[in-house]
This record gives structure tokens, C-alpha cells and sequence, in this order.
């Protein structure tokens, strides 16, 4: 996937934080909830959010822009130092590993496909369909790959023991191609279940209660937690969980930011 560029959408993310600044300094109903989000759109750099006390009178308008400036650079450098998706990065590695092993000359091209599956169209394949579906087969299989055969349309599929699944089928052309894939284990829900668990039941709580300090606390825990753990591969399903579990504590503040 094409990444963005860094400038261009670091200056929207402050032209945004800006005006939500700006609404929260128009008095309107709707104010403090403006700032709010704004202070949290500045995570992890708004934790500084308390030392804008500190700051002169005259900068207050400026203040969390320039925080959120801090957090452009915080959080582009967060992402080259945190460790990309080892799943992802094991379904390149396995994809690289099956169109090189058979040491055919072939010419890949890069196939659409969902979400961190790979696949590559193979051109100018030197043999037929069917004796390449027969290479195939007999390399997974002496890999250690379970492999099955599927006749009607020929096609290929295989399985290593961490649940990768490898598949090789015809191409969309009529010219021999043919296209290589390879696929992530499914889903673990586990991490998923557990931020949900995690975030709802004091949520849950806390909304019933209505009570504004403990809103607070758990609404803005659960969302700043969950942000957090969305910027590293293995913590993406808690942190998702937990921020669906804290829907109903960050509801009810809203609530309280529009009476």
C-alpha cells in the first residue's frame, strides 16, 4: 500500500486541531466538547496538555496547535520505530520464498487482493498451467506443506503449520498466467474479546452512574489506551475492543459536553 505523504497530512491534522481550538473559544454549546477532542487528537504529545497553564495568555490560542505540530513529528517517528506487522511481513517473506524457490523465469507483477493477503501475477511462464500446478505440488508438499488439488477450475491450495495458506490458480488472462497467493493465519479474537471486556464492564458502569469524574475517567482512559495500542501489530484488537468498549462511558460525556 502507497504510504502518505508526511506534510500534507500533517498539515490538515494541525489545521484541524486549529479550529477545533478555535471553536472551543467561541463560547458556543458545544466548547468544551470542541476542545476536548482536540486535546485528544494531540495524543500522545497533548500528555503535556497540563503545562499549558504555564503558557502566556496571549499563546493560549496557539497552544495546542503547537502540540499538535510536536505530535506530527512524535507520531511519524513512533512509526518507524515501531516493529511492523509480523504477520504481514510473514506472508511477504513466504510470498517471496514460493516465487523464487522453483527457480522458474518468470515475470511478477503485484495483484490486488484483500486486506494483508499478497498475490502476484505471474507472466511469461516458460510451461504450461498444469505442469506448473505439478511443480508446485510436489515442492509444497516435500516443504511439509498440506497441499490439495482442487480439479474444476485447476487450482492449487497448501497450508503450513502456522496456518499461512498458499494458493495458486489461473490467471484472469489467456496467455498461461497464473496467480500466486499467499494468506495470513485467521484471526485471533482473544485480544479482541479482552479489550472489549476490558473497556466496557467499568464503562458500562461509570455510564449508568452518570457520574462525571468517573465518565472521565474511563471514557478518555479507554480512548487514549486505544488509540495507543492501534499504533502497535500486536495490540491492534485490543486496542480495538477497548474502544468499542468504552462507547458508552464516552457517549454519555458527550452528553454531558452538549447540556
Amino acid at each position: 500500500m502507497r504510504r502518505l505523504r508526511f506534510a500534507p497530512v500533517a498539515t490538515c491534522y494541525v489545521i484541524v486541531v486549529a479550529l477545533l481550538t478555535l471553536a472551543g473559544r467561541l463560547g458556543s454549546p458545544y466548547a468544551d466538547l470542541a476542545v476536548f477532542v482536540a486535546v485528544v487528537l494531540t495524543m500522545p504529545a497533548g500528555l503535556l496538555s497540563p503545562l499549558l497553564a504555564l503558557v502566556p495568555h496571549h499563546l493560549g490560542w496557539y497552544a495546542l496547535p503547537l502540540l499538535a505540530v510536536l505530535n506530527a513529528f512524535v507520531l511519524r517517528g513512533l512509526s518507524r520505530v515501531v516493529p511492523r506487522d509480523p504477520v504481514a511481513r510473514g506472508v511477504e517473506n513466504r510470498l517471496h520464498s514460493a516465487l523464487v524457490s522453483t527457480r522458474l523465469k518468470v515475470t511478477p507483477m503485484m495483484h490486488t487482493g484483500p486486506r494483508r493477503e499478497r498475490s502476484l501475477l505471474l507472466r511469461d511462464v516458460p510451461i504450461a498451467y498444469p505442469q506448473l500446478i505439478g511443480v508446485y505440488h510436489d515442492l509444497w508438499r516435500d516443504s511439509g506443506l498440506r497441499v490439495q488439488e482442487v480439479p474444476e477450475p485447476l487450482a492449487l491450495r497448501a497450508y503450513d503449520g502456522e496456518g499461512y495458506a498458499f494458493s495458486l490458480r489461473a490467471g484472469p488472462g489467456v496467455f498461461g498466467d497464473a496467480v500466486l497467493t499467499v494468506a495470513p493465519p485467521a484471526g485471533r479474537r482473544w485480544g479482541f474479546v479482552a479489550g472489549l471486556a476490558a473497556g466496557g464492564v467499568p464503562c458500562a458502569i461509570a455510564a449508568v452512574s452518570a457520574a462525571y469524574p468517573a465518565l472521565l475517567l474511563t471514557g478518555c482512559g479507554a480512548l487514549v489506551v486505544g488509540v495507543a495500542c492501534l499504533a502497535v501489530p500486536r495490540t491492534r484488537g485490543f486496542g480495538r475492543g477497548l474502544l468499542l468498549g468504552g462507547g458508552p462511558a464516552l457517549a454519555v460525556l458527550l452528553l454531558y459536553g452538549t447540556a
